[in-house]
């Protein structure tokens, strides 16, 4: 069917129905594992789908006969089946409702569907594409390894991001391009003349015992001393001897070319940071099955740039070198160090920022500072730092994720908490305040969230509606049609177009606007009392009395942000589920995929017997089959996220 044969139908209804008979055709037509109740799973299919889309009804001039015909195997049905089964939204509110124990079941089936005969246990680690470093990864390793601090891949090209809640450490986009390489080549050398020969581990050649001076032999192998000394921790891993030897090539051709030792051995140096070796973090198969173990410098490095964006320390290094870095006790042990340290605090600002999109604040988007009253730069880096500060709180303490959904205290220092109405804040400091009228507390009434998702000089209900169904419950809605006319804009010198609710009520009045925007729209009305960075109102951009109420797909109304988050919580495992499936793509540097599933569900599980820590989220991780495993890419298929769709209003 094309979108031309939907024009004149009751599109949200239509679309629910329709996915709800896709499920009743992929459970004839799809091979899956038996499971005890699927006969009462049918019976149930064919309770809520059978009484509009049967052969006689044909309601909506759709029937299960036509779907039949169709391709049985596609998993985005299904995908679309899970998610609006387990959000509520189908059947419609006003039809024949499975109890919930029966929704349970059929979300659950699904799962097994999708994930295959693994059951609950993860077997495919999957593969990851060998990874440039970041331009923040370069440079905090160079901190690291040289003692050098800076900004010093300020000249490097962008690295590419994935998109909203993507991360820009994915490896499928840090490309490599003859600029980035050239800029590499342009600053390794100057750092190697900058660092203390200590942190070069520089041998200086002794004389030959038979002649009493320093010969070009000497020299040679005073260079091959230090670079031994230095390869492992520049390449993060043992060095073979071959591999030495091949780098001592460039110092042999600079001597060649009367070149000293010192600028030979300095070039040299130059050249094993613009290696693949250093540049990569690079993960290679041995010789054996599909399924591998990571080797415990691997996985060092894999620990150490989730949670540091840096190179292993001493101590990792030593439960490297020592091969106990693969038990898992050890590896906890290091989780629970490593989060401690003060270099674990670009971790949640990295995770944070990307995931919620608050870190393009910094980059203009969101208000306009020349348009809204108050919104300062030391505001929006306050707005910014909240939700890093927030999770890192979360970390330190092991505090429950269901915090991030709603939560009776928030951290602000004294800009937010003039914002916010509070007090009790000092300075530049972040401090935790406890609020009790529930207007704060939780991700969706952060300032930063706010102001992200308004647009320049008013807020906008369906970027934060839309903001909620793709960051939080992880069900993005479809890109918007094309040719569908803008919302009307108020402002000086127009003519009055009412305020902003009706807008979008007229603007809905479009049968190719209104199924999404039936979904998208009451999440942001119930947000409506918070202006374009957060401020709490009672009035409109109109002077209007804001209606704050909605309906929610499945049903249940409410009456502004505190009901809303109530009915968020209510809907707290789905939620948690996406900050799982965030942080494991955070730390693996790559997107998901269908067999990564069974890890999902592993990880919720062990999460929810454990009141859903947010440590306990960490370790679960590192734990886990696909971080500490890899295969060969042999039938390797991602399944990206739904990308990342602007929506007009």
């Amino acid at each position: 069917m094309t979108a031309c044969h939907l024009s004149g139908w009751d599109r949200p209804r239509v679309r629910r129905c329709l996915v709800l008979a896709l499920l009743a055709v992929h459970i004839t037509a799809v091979e899956a594992p038996t499971l005890a109740g699927e006969a009462a799973m049918r019976a149930t299919i064919d309770r809520l789908c059978l009484e509009c889309h049967s052969s006689e009804k044909k309601k909506g001039d759709f029937e299960l006969a036509f779907v039949a015909k169709t391709d049985p195997t596609s998993h985005d049905a299904w995908d679309n089946v899970r998610n609006a089964l387990a959000s509520g939204d189908m059947p419609p509110h006003e039809k024949t409702q499975p109890s919930p124990s029966e929704r349970d079941a059929l979300v659950a089936w699904i799962d097994r569907v999708l994930d295959g005969p693994s059951g609950d246990t993860p077997s495919d680690p999957g593969w990851v594409t060998t990874r440039r470093l970041t331009r923040l990864e370069f440079n905090r390793t160079i901190a690291d390894l040289l003692g050098i601090a800076g900004d010093h891949a300020e000249s490097f090209p962008p690295d590419s991001a994935g998109g909203s809640g993507s991360f820009d450490n994915q490896a499928d986009t840090l490309y490599v391009s003859p600029l980035l390489m050239e800029r590499v080549l342009e600053v390794t050398l100057p750092l190697v003349e900058k660092t203390p020969r200590e942190r070069l581990h520089w041998s200086d050649p002794e004389p030959d015992k038979k002649k009493g001076m320093v010969t070009a032999q000497t020299q040679r192998k005073a260079g091959e001393v230090s670079l031994i000394a230095f390869l492992p921790r520049a390449w993060r891993r043992p060095v073979a001897k071959a591999e030495v030897q091949s780098l001592l090539k460039v110092y042999d051709r600079a001597v060649k070319r009367s070149i000293t030792h010192e600028d030979a051995l300095r070039l040299t140096y130059a050249a094993a940071l613009t290696a693949p070796h250093f540049l990569f973090r690079h993960e290679p198969l041995r010789p054996g099955n599909e399924v591998q173990a990571l080797s415990p410098h691997e996985l060092a490095s894999r620990l150490s740039y989730f949670l540091w964006s840096t190179m292993p320390d001493d101590e990792l290094f030593a439960r490297a070198d020592d091969g106990s870095l693969v038990k898992p006790e050890v590896l906890t042990a290091q989780v629970t160090r490593m989060l401690a340290h003060p270099k674990a605090e670009i971790m949640p600002r990295l995770f944070m920022g990307q995931w919620l999109g608050t870190e393009g604040l910094a980059n203009g988007q969101g208000p306009d500072p020349k348009l809204v009253r108050g919104y300062s730069t030391a505001l929006k880096q306050a707005m910014m730092q909240e939700p890093t500060e927030f999770f890192r709180q979360l970390l330190a303490r092991n505090g429950p994720l269901t915090d991030l959904i709603d939560c009776d205290y928030v951290y602000v220092n004294d800009d937010l908490a003039e914002l916010y109405g509070l007090s009790g804040a000092s300075g530049d400091r972040f401090t935790r305040i406890a609020v009790s009228d529930g207007r704060r507390g939780g991700l969706v009434t952060m300032a930063g969230v706010l102001a992200m998702t308004s647009r320049p000089a008013r807020t906008s209900p369906v970027l934060r509606g839309k903001w909620i169904l793709q960051e939080l419950l992880s069900y993005p809605p479809p890109p918007p049609p094309p040719n569908v006319a803008p919302l009307p804009e108020s402002g000086e010198g127009k003519a009055n177009v009412g305020p902003l609710r009706q807008r979008l009520e007229r603007h809905r009045d479009d049968p190719n606007c209104r199924s999404c925007h039936q979904r998208i729209d009451p999440l942001g009305f119930g947000l409506e009392n918070f202006d374009q960075i957060g401020r709490w109102r009672v009035r409109g951009d109109e002077g209007e009395t804001l209606d704050t109420t909605g309906i929610m797909p499945s049903g249940e109304s409410f009456d502004g942000p505190q009901q809303l988050k109530k009915l968020l919580k209510q809907r707290q495992e789905r939620i948690i589920q996406t900050v799982v499936e965030r942080m494991l793509m955070y730390a693996l540097g790559r997107q998901l995929a269908r067999y990564d599933r069974v890890t999902v569900r592993q990880i919720l599980a062990r999460l929810g017997s454990d009141q859903y820590g947010a440590q306990n989220l960490i370790r679960e991780v590192a734990l886990s089959l696909p971080f500490r495993y890899q295969r060969d890419s042999a039938a390797f298929a991602v399944i990206p996220r739904k990308p990342d769709h602007g929506t007009t209003p």
